[in-house]
């Protein structure tokens, strides 16, 4: 990852890309077989499935579908591995696991992965990734139609408490970030990532998030904080002088359905601590 050659060669960056965003996977779930052993259990039927996943990584976008040697392949499961993910930082936070079964799947019927807090408490977290499209404003659309799809799944869940998480990786523009050359370090590389992630938002708010309001007016189990994820892997230059491929990764707490702070009397801020606990694990277990 420390010499890349030219990341302007297509097939180097495809190369490095994909290392990063497997080393990223790895690194989770390497941590809970090989120090958490009694939560093997709950991430050994996601882990078979990876042997038939063609596109693993949360850092670049992937069709539903494609075509190798004229022949043509579906890739929803990729859709499971944010579930695997997720599951594992839920594990390394402390949480017992439970990841609704890839192969007997409940069809959106379950929460994707319920876990279960020190407290007692448990969470049921809804995952939904959102699909490469043309316009912001249909992402926009998407991500309010994903958030209604999560919050009812939730609504059947055996919890006390929930969150949505939506996956980003397939809306970011994966090409400009790494287009543009080198950043000058990952904090201005975040800040691009930021950018993006805020051209969906802007329409989200000003144009879907007002139908997500009769959601969260009753007492709903969903806390009214969507957790984004949002991977991506770019060049920046070192400290060295020399460039690097380096794996962004974002985790943005949107508040729903308005962009303002949680209410009084919701949990959105423990929701939001949750989160941000986490994402410090998404970043320190590499």
């Amino acid at each position: 990852m420390a010499t890349p050659g030219d990341p302007n060669d297509p097939r180097i960056s495809e190369m490095y890309v994909a290392g990063a965003g497997i080393h990223d996977l790895a690194a989770k779930v390497v941590m809970v077989w090989d120090n958490i052993p009694q939560a093997r259990p709950s991430i050994q039927a996601h882990l078979r499935l990876l042997a038939s996943v063609y596109y693993t990584g949360q850092n670049a976008a992937n069709a539903r579908w494609d075509r190798k040697n004229d022949v043509p392949r579906e890739h929803g499961s990729a859709d499971k591995v944010i579930e695997l993910y997720w599951g594992c930082l839920c594990i390394l936070a402390g949480m017992e696991v439970e990841l609704d079964d890839p192969f007997e799947s409940s069809g959106g019927q379950n929460p994707d992965v319920i876990a279960t807090a020190t407290d007692g408490t448990r969470w049921a977290f809804a995952i939904k990734t959102l699909a490469d499209v043309a316009k912001l404003t249909t992402a926009a659309k998407n991500l309010r139609a994903n958030i209604e799809k999560a919050c009812q799944q939730i609504e059947r869940a055996s919890c006390d408490k929930a969150m949505v998480v939506v996956n980003m990786k397939n809306v970011l523009d994966h090409p400009l970030l790494r287009s543009t050359g080198a950043f000058p370090n990952s904090t201005v590389a975040q800040w691009a990532v930021n950018a993006q992630i805020g051209q969906i938002l802007q329409p989200f708010y000003e144009n879907e998030a007002v139908a997500l309001e009769p959601i969260f007016a009753a007492k709903h189990k969903a806390a009214p904080v969507v957790a984004l994820v949002a991977h991506t892997a770019v060049v920046v230059h070192t400290p060295a002088h020399s460039r690097m491929f380096t794996e962004i990764k974002s985790m943005f707490g949107a508040s729903v359905p308005t962009a303002r702070e949680p209410g009084i009397g919701t949990y959105g801020r423990e929701a939001l601590a949750l989160a941000e606990d986490l994402n410090h694990l998404v970043q320190t277990v590499g």
